[in-house]
């Protein structure tokens, strides 16, 4: 019993657990609480770093869903996104851990930031390069089946695949849609609306940005359908 006890793996560690996941490494990423302007940087950074780890893991799944949808395997494709989605809902609802840092306690902090800004997150912008990619392949495989948008939707049993991989698109769209909400919100209750934040960017800059979507013909279709009903029951009720 004692040798499973012994680590095996090569690197720092007084366990596989801790050199398989670098924890040394990991753990000392942080500053050390002489180097902190205020202690809530400690929050500060971890929610930041783990955010940047879900995100670099999300648009990595997305990235091999991608190639999965090229291939025409939309099942697998759709079971990454669920994955990718999943662990998108970890640095949205993080956002909120942040909101705890009263006003002027994150002004001490920020002065440490330099030019910093969320604005420049690898792993936020790994998802505004992939979300085109994805919709470009989605859409490729739509047309070698000859179908639009309405009729894949209309025709959903028969293209269920396809049906699926949409509506998981759409799931991926909608966290980013709400990571940048959130954002905003966070921006506003802590620096306020009407300022400018690190980098000189204007808060309501964020605002701008919450109108792109990825996929907006998948969001519009729900207009066409909901007409097309609408018209059929008018008629019906009309005769």
């Amino acid at each position: 019993m004692d040798d499973l006890r012994k680590p095996i793996l090569p690197g720092k560690g007084a366990s596989d657990y801790e050199r398989y996941l670098r924890t040394d490494e990991l753990l000392s990423l942080q500053k050390r609480p002489e180097e902190f302007r205020h202690p809530d940087e400690m929050t500060f950074q971890v929610v930041h770093q783990s955010s940047e780890l879900l995100l670099k893991g999300a648009a990595w799944e997305l990235d091999r869903a991608r190639s999965l949808i090229v291939a025409g395997d939309f099942s697998n494709a759709a079971r990454l996104m669920r994955r990718a989605d999943q662990m998108l809902d970890y640095p949205v609802s993080m956002l909120h851990v942040l909101e705890t840092i009263t006003p002027y306690d994150y002004h001490i902090i920020r002065a440490g930031l330099g030019h910093g800004s969320g604005l420049d997150s690898p792993g936020f912008l790994a998802l505004l390069h992939i979300g085109p990619r994805l919709g470009e392949a989605f859409y490729a495989q739509l047309h070698a089946a000859n179908l639009s948008v309405d009729e894949m939707y209309h025709r959903h049993d028969e293209f269920f695949g396809l049906h699926d991989v949409a509506e998981r698109l759409l799931d991926f769209d909608e966290r980013v849609h709400l990571f940048r909400f959130h954002h905003l919100k966070l921006a506003q209750r802590i620096i306020g609306g009407g300022v400018v934040g690190t980098m000189g960017t204007p808060v309501e800059v964020l605002h701008q940005r919450m109108g792109h979507l990825f996929y907006k013909e998948l969001w519009d279709v729900r207009n066409q359908i909901t007409a097309k009903a609408n018209e059929a029951m008018q008629k019906a009720s009309g005769q």
